[in-house]
């Protein structure tokens, strides 16, 4: 449990930086920090291996924990390339690297689902696309650790940063006490804001499906969803206690019952994407269709047409069986 949070102003104009003991830790030029916590005092897992044989290899760390998610730009190889200058930095600044891997090699799902990830929509993690690095730096006999997990969805990089600090260390930067988790605006000038999924769903309760198309009078799924079914995926991985209601929509061209039988098949192709390629659990997904009755655009024009021509998932406030 996070015991207060804090947050300070950041330069867009330049690269914004942690600093750590004298050391500043630069992230990409555009970067901004959304969440950051920090406890005055606690004992955390910190993973220095990956996961076997049903569980993560696991390093007790204690003394002062801040923990922040940044978001950044995309690099041309990504992930990658947001983790290895950081990682360079940290050894230029004296520490060791303990332990660092990619998806595979750190166990993928079980990785990412037995170590200490905040949340949607703090952190956002791409099950196909994670890695992660611990390191630490020992001086005068009191050692301190950096974990790194960093991630994408389609709009920018993600990277969750742990420190524990020994209690007595200098330095968390300066900053201004709030009393709840608080999340930075991101600037005109500097990365675009755009919601992923699970942002939407947590914010709205319902997100349409971009990428999905339907041809006029077919339930057949067409268009490049990968994405959009893949973060939603995610969502419900993250999440399997939660349910979701796949609500299908058509344009108003031909009867209402018609649309409406239409729609739920539209819904249901989605449905079963959803199970047979991304592995969801079918207990959290079900199907309905409104057929017309609730229009995104003008039914007037072609590109109004093909707008209502869409699946939109709507958070079930039932848990998942």
């Amino acid at each position: 449990m996070m015991c207060r949070t804090l947050i300070f102003g950041l330069l867009v104009s330049v690269a914004p930086a942690v600093t750590f003991a004298g050391t500043a830790l630069q992230f990409p030029k555009g970067s901004v920090r959304g969440f950051q916590a920090i406890e005055p005092t606690a004992t955390v897992d910190i993973a220095v291996g990956p996961y076997v044989a049903g569980q993560v290899k696991m390093q007790l760390a204690s003394g002062r924990v801040l923990r922040q998610v940044w978001k950044t730009p995309l690099t041309a190889d990504q992930t990658l390339g947001l983790l290895a200058p950081l990682r360079d930095q940290l050894q230029k600044a004296g520490y060791r690297v303990i332990y660092q891997c990619g998806t595979r090699d750190c166990g993928g799902f079980d990785f990412r689902f037995n170590t200490n990830v905040l949340d949607e929509p703090d952190m956002h993690v791409d099950l196909g696309d994670f890695r992660y690095l611990c390191a630490a730096k020992t001086t005068a006999g009191k050692t301190e650790y950096i974990s790194l997990l960093v991630s994408r969805s389609p709009e920018r990089g993600f990277v969750q940063l742990t420190r524990v600090s020994p209690v007595g260390a200098p330095d968390f930067p300066s900053t201004t006490d709030v009393s709840m988790s608080t999340k930075q605006a991101i600037p005109a000038d500097g990365l675009p804001d755009t919601p992923v999924l699970s942002d939407i769903l947590a914010a709205k309760g319902a997100a349409v499906l971009d990428g999905l198309q339907f041809e006029k009078g077919s339930a057949n799924l067409s268009g490049n969803p990968a994405q959009s079914l893949r973060d939603l995926a995610a969502f419900l991985a993250d999440h399997p206690k939660k349910s979701v209601l796949l609500v299908g929509h058509t344009d108003a061209s031909g009867s209402l019952d018609g649309n409406i039988a239409l729609s739920r098949k539209r819904a249901e192709s989605v449905v079963k994407r959803l199970v047979e390629t991304y592995g969801v659990n079918p207990a959290q997904v079900l199907a309905e269709g409104v057929g017309f009755l609730a229009p995104r655009a003008s039914n007037a024009t072609k590109e109004g047409r093909t707008k209502n021509r869409r699946v939109e998932v709507v958070l079930n406030t039932a848990p998942a069986k």
